[in-house]
């Protein structure tokens, strides 16, 4: 009778315990299990991700990491919503809002110390990743655009060191604009200090030239978040090279 009743008592602990499972697994069900792979499709931002997912795909508040970070809202695997963004290479930092992996709405942009515009920011509307509506541009100099962007561009009446940057620049286009020519940087050393690079101009576009570099110099300089060495490919603004 004794081993008849121990195997009663623990036939009834199996099938109790049973129930709770199937009851703990009607109460769970749609939730997403611990282990699943939760994607983000931002191709910056798909090394790591911790937070909401749904089927598969980041949901709501979270974190991913990459090329860049990103801490805020997504829909859909989509930052979507309000977000910060940040590309450790430059600096570069962008809190806003989201639409679709889009800067949509509006938001503050602001260029790092080793993006080709150090210190500059812009606050305002965007529209499909572009700036568009209403904005302010502020520059490093303390120069500062207040008026209507669109496409990115600003569409509003120039400030007197917007054109005399507007002049600068195609003068310095009109100078290192051609591929093949020799051309020179000074890069900082320290907090006075000039040490100059030197490359070869290989391509040329609308915002900036491409420079392969030749002469790198001695201090193991950092540019837009690259290393400079020899034979790397620059894309830089008209502006910061010269011939020589």
């Amino acid at each position: 009778m004794i081993h008849r009743y121990n195997y009663l008592i623990l036939n009834g602990f199996i099938y109790m315990l049973a129930v709770g499972v199937m009851i703990m697994g009607a109460s769970t069900a749609g939730a997403q299990p611990a282990n699943i792979t939760c994607r983000v499709l931002d191709p910056e931002l798909q090394a790591t991700y911790a937070g909401a997912c749904l089927d598969g795909l980041a949901e709501g508040a979270g974190e991913a990491a990459g090329t860049a970070r990103y801490t805020g809202q997504f829909k859909a695997g989509k930052k979507h919503g309000k977000g910060v963004k940040v590309w450790p290479a430059t600096g570069d930092r962008y809190d806003g809002n989201f639409a679709d992996d889009r800067k949509e709405g509006t938001g503050i942009y602001v260029w790092g110390p080793n993006s080709a515009w150090p210190g500059e920011r812009y606050a305002g509307a965007y529209r499909n990743d572009q700036r568009y509506g209403l904005g302010t541009y502020e520059w490093a100099s303390d120069d500062r655009y207040i008026g209507l962007w669109a496409n990115d561009q600003a569409t509003g009446p120039a400030t007197p060191k917007m054109r005399a940057r507007a002049r600068a620049y195609a003068e310095a286009a009109a100078a290192v604009g051609r591929p093949g020519i020799a051309v020179c940087r000074e890069m900082k050393v320290g907090i006075a200090t000039l040490e100059r690079i030197k490359g070869t101009v290989m391509t040329v576009a609308d915002d900036g030239v491409s420079v392969r570099i030749d002469d790198p110099g001695l201090m193991g300089h950092v540019l837009h978040g690259m290393p400079v060495n020899k034979g790397t490919l620059i894309t830089d603004d008209f502006s910061l090279w010269t011939p020589c």
